[in-house]
């Protein structure tokens, strides 16, 4: 078994996965350590939400919504060239060999209790040996994805958490510092979003936490149905909610937040009847650093409570004078 691979090796390939501090350092180095094994061409990594995010009307039918790992907003909207075989394949086994244009690819499959299950694809020529190899390292690699969806998502809800969102607003922030966008408004840029659903100490008061939950977890369902599988989802904690909305203009950026907003005004939860939310938008831009991305947003979701709650106000409406920023010499955390 393994007999072209040493003790010393082994044992570093499992070092190197079980030392990473987060999910996305972890697969990182699972992507730098597959593409050095022998015969390995290409890998390709993916996060697949099962039945999670429905694209039809009929509910009896179940699209996996697939995400390339990493998210690169340059090329995110364009067709990818395993997404249709990742929606049509029948997973059998953590590793099988598939068909696809002609060609044998290796896929990889770590399904997940909490977040989305993680799937590999390999180019490669395949041998018996790649095959054992393949599965040796994706037993530790989804047992560590297991612990670190545990560390980085909110069990209720199973989104994002705070400690994810840092991580995630970090790595915007530094795309847009490399790629300047000419226009703020027009260009198709990333918005943040904070969402407060309104008056929710009163429903845990009036029905108690339970139903408080309750809220909390149809309210996130009703977030994953109304996004785009590359906007970013998160809870912020208690009743606070983030939104990283991606590759929209102002415009449409108001239209996506307004219409979130009338579906959860027109849902009845359960027991506890019709809810309302605030959202405080602000634009993402080259120069901002993630501190004030939230001092923004927190400042326009002030304002949307001020002002009668139920409502989306943007930043960049109010009637406030933008400081420059000067990121020389600062730390974005």
């Amino acid at each position: 078994m393994l007999s072209n691979v040493t003790a010393k090796q082994a044992f570093e390939w499992a070092e190197r996965l079980t030392r990473q501090s987060d999910f996305n350092a972890l697969t990182k180095e699972m992507d730098v350590i597959l593409g050095a094994l022998s015969g390995v061409q290409q890998v390709a990594i993916y996060e697949v939400y099962a039945g999670k995010q429905v694209r039809t009307g009929d509910n009896s039918a179940v699209e996996r919504v697939v995400r390339r790992f990493p998210v690169d907003f340059a090329t995110i909207e364009h067709h990818d060239e395993f997404a249709d075989l990742l929606n049509t394949v029948v997973i059998v086994t953590d590793v099988q060999v598939v068909e696809h244009q002609s060609e044998r690819l290796v896929l990889l499959h770590a399904p997940n209790s909490i977040g989305p299950d993680r799937t590999i694809l390999l180019k490669a020529k395949i041998s018996d040996r790649l095959i054992e190899l393949c599965q040796c390292l994706l037993a530790i690699y989804a047992n560590q994805v297991q612990l670190h969806d545990n560390k980085e998502r909110d069990l209720l809800t199973r989104l994002p958490n705070r400690q994810s969102f840092d991580m995630r607003l970090f790595q915007v922030c530094e795309y847009f510092r490399e790629h300047h966008l000419s226009d703020a408004v027009q260009d198709k840029g990333s918005w943040i979003a904070m969402l407060d659903i309104d008056h929710f100490k009163a429903v845990n008061d009036s029905f108690g936490h339970l139903y408080g939950d309750e809220v909390l977890l149809h309210f996130s369902q009703i977030m994953e149905k109304s996004f785009r599988y590359n906007d970013f989802l998160f809870r912020f904690g208690g009743e606070e909610f983030i939104v990283i909305l991606n590759l929209v203009d102002m415009v449409s950026a108001k239209e996506v937040f307004e219409r979130f907003r009338e579906a959860i005004a027109q849902f009845k939860f359960p027991t506890v009847g019709r809810v309302t939310v605030s959202i405080g938008v602000t634009h993402i831009d080259s120069n901002a650093l993630p501190a004030s991305l939230l001092d923004y947003a927190d400042k326009a979701l002030y304002h949307a409570k001020g002002s009668g709650r139920n409502q989306v106000v943007f930043y960049e409406d109010m009637d406030i004078e933008m400081p420059v920023e000067d990121d020389s010499d600062i730390e974005l955390f």
